[in-house]
């Protein structure tokens, strides 16, 4: 047995990570607080894991596991080894244990577990995570490795929560102002002082700049553009406003829009970004809506051109409409929509005066059709032209460009040849404020190294990929996350939490009704029971799949594939070979749209 002075230690380390499952459980809805409390009770117990934390919580509601993901951003498994891999972060940098003993304090059936699951979850050995952090300390004067993490933690948080200092870093507020705010709290935070060199808006000379120029070089055609188009969107007041008329838009039909526009003076290009953004945002959730919501942006930029009276003006907003508009249709399976939609963002384009930035995204969304469309040249073709058009400071735009340059080697069947452009994208998006552009990197790049079979490397950029899936992630992208946790566990060959995850990622998929990736998650949990001889469970499993053909929109060969894949698996003969055919005709059949 451990001595009680390691279990003083232990309660010292767990302190922060109790803290945390205390708040989640005040802010958790009245079902789960029983799970956190009896998970703050037992966290450190060898036997605890999600059956047994079911068991002794009397709950057989398999969806408990899903809401309890929705209401923490984890899954009860992922949600317990945090805490308690927290807690070794601490001890590891702040005790002289043995790695063994804080294997045991925390609750791991051997070391290996241990190292392996810490490995998985900070990208690094705890041998390795020890010296770093203790290097840290030796260099730092007089304050603890400790301290200064607690303090960046305290930052980071104050700064996301701080309006003020959004409007500061965003060019909102006056170049005095903003320079005195960050300078203020940089004096608090010394430590993090390195996270803001260059951060502060450069002041510009020109006093009609407009809010947010920042000194835009208006002799070059291309920054002249930009600097219209900063100006459309208006400034801190003007979204104000937007946000007030989209409250009022959101959720009415066609018919009420029309008449909220027409009796409205506020009507402003700062509302057209608005849903815009809008339209991508709810999009990714339900694509019907996605495309109404692109419908009103239009409608709301209709209403602008007739009180300015001049349509020409708007000529590059018309066509960044359209094609945000047939990217929605896109998405939402109307294929031919988009093309027309495609068609009439181009004659605006050919009008000219359109920024080069709104014609590499129209090539962009529109090289993704014609990936759907399987025809992958073209697309190609479509991706090079939109690279030579990014302005070089569009960064953002040239993410989404190596995202779907990506995308379509993928889908050609090539994924090693798509990791080259991820890993371009890699170094870009560490510096974009576009928090669904880092997730979308993060999870491709994961995705990618998976499915090449490069699990070392996709170990690596997990925890940053779980983080930005938790904090900004929509619930089906965390679904989507928790499925590709799954699939890098059992590539390292850690079955158990490999099962848990697929298991929780099938149940999501068929309750959302999504017959394609339900069928995608059984077959890789097909392959983790065939591995391990489990055909009683593989048998089971099959004929828990049977509803799945009813989900599959008529796709027969889709059908007919997990059919064969059935019949095998009651054979006893399922191979390699059996579950990469069915996935191959699953994936036919489902269409992936990545940006």
């Amino acid at each position: 047995m451990l001595a009680g002075h390691s279990h003083k230690l232990l309660e010292q380390a767990a302190k922060e990570s109790i803290e945390r499952i205390q708040l989640d459980r005040r802010k958790a809805p009245q079902r789960l607080k029983p799970l956190l409390a009896y998970i703050e009770e037992n966290l450190f117990n060898p036997t605890l894991d999600v059956n047994q934390l079911k068991r002794s919580c009397g709950v057989r509601d398999n969806s408990v596991p899903i809401q309890f993901h929705s209401a923490v951003g984890r899954p009860p498994h992922g949600y317990i080894e945090d805490r308690r891999l927290e807690t070794a972060c601490r001890l590891l940098a702040d005790s002289h244990l043995k790695i063994w003993q804080i294997s045991e304090l925390l609750g791991y059936s051997s070391i290996q577990v241990f190292s392996r699951a810490f490995s998985r979850w900070s990208g690094q050995r705890p041998t390795l995570f020890r010296k770093k952090a203790r290097r840290g300390a030796d260099l730092d004067s007089g304050t603890s490795s400790n301290q200064q993490g607690t303090e960046r933690k305290r930052f980071d948080r104050s700064v996301v929560a701080t309006e003020s200092l959004r409007k500061a870093l965003d060019g909102e507020l006056p170049h005095e102002e903003a320079k005195t705010l960050i300078e203020t709290l940089l004096g608090l935070y010394p430590s993090c002082r390195e996270s803001f060199n260059g951060a502060l808006p450069e002041k510009t000379d020109d006093p009609d700049s407009g809010d947010g120029l920042h000194g835009a070089d208006l002799a070059s055609e291309s920054s002249r553009q930009d600097a219209e188009s900063a100006q459309l969107r208006g400034n801190a007041h003007d979204r104000y406003q937007a946000e007030t008329i989209w409250n009022r838009l959101d959720g009415q039909s066609a018919e009420r829009q029309q008449e909220v526009l027409a009796e409205t003076s506020q009507t402003s290009a700062a509302l057209f970004y608005l849903v815009l953004e809008k339209s991508r945002d709810i999009g990714a959730e339900d694509a019907n809506e996605g495309v109404k919501v692109a419908e009103t942006a239009l409608a709301s930029l209709d209403s602008l051109v007739r009180r300015r009276g001049d349509e020409a003006t708007f000529a590059s907003l018309r066509a960044q409409g359209l094609t945000r508009l047939a990217n929605a249709r896109c998405l939402a399976s109307d294929l031919n929509g988009a093309e027309a939609g495609f068609e009439d963002a181009e004659k605006y384009l050919e009008q000219g005066g359109c920024r080069p930035d709104v014609e590499a995204e129209l090539l962009t969304f529109k090289a993704t059709l014609r990936r759907d469309q399987r025809r992958f040249l073209e697309a190609r073709e479509l991706l090079d032209r939109a690279r030579d058009l990014c302005p070089q400071e569009a960064s953002d735009l040239l993410i989404k460009v190596l995202l779907a340059q990506a995308s379509v080697r993928f889908e050609e069947g090539h994924p090693a040849a798509s990791i080259p452009f991820l890993e371009q994208a890699l170094p870009l998006v560490n510096g974009s404020q576009n928090n669904a552009l880092r997730l979308a990197v993060f999870h491709n790049l994961v995705a990618t190294y998976s499915e090449a079979g490069w699990y070392d490397k996709a170990v690596h950029l997990l925890p940053m990929a779980r983080r930005l899936s938790s904090e900004h992630g929509t619930g089906y992208s965390q679904i989507r996350f928790r499925w590709l946790e799954g699939l890098v566990s059992r590539g390292l060959g850690d079955l158990e939490p490999a099962e848990e995850a697929l298991t929780e990622a099938r149940d999501a998929f068929s309750e959302a009704g999504d017959g394609f990736s339900t069928a995608l998650v059984c077959l890789d949990l097909a392959e983790l029971f065939s591995r391990q001889g489990r055909y009683a469970d593989l048998i089971t499993l099959c004929a828990s799949m049977a509803p799945i053909s009813g989900m599959l929109q008529h796709h027969r060969e889709a059908i007919v594939a997990l059919q064969l894949f059935q019949r095998a698996a009651e054979e006893r003969s399922v191979t390699t070979v059996v579950l990469e055919r069915a996935r191959k005709a699953l994936l036919r059949g489902q269409k992936r749209v990545v940006i």
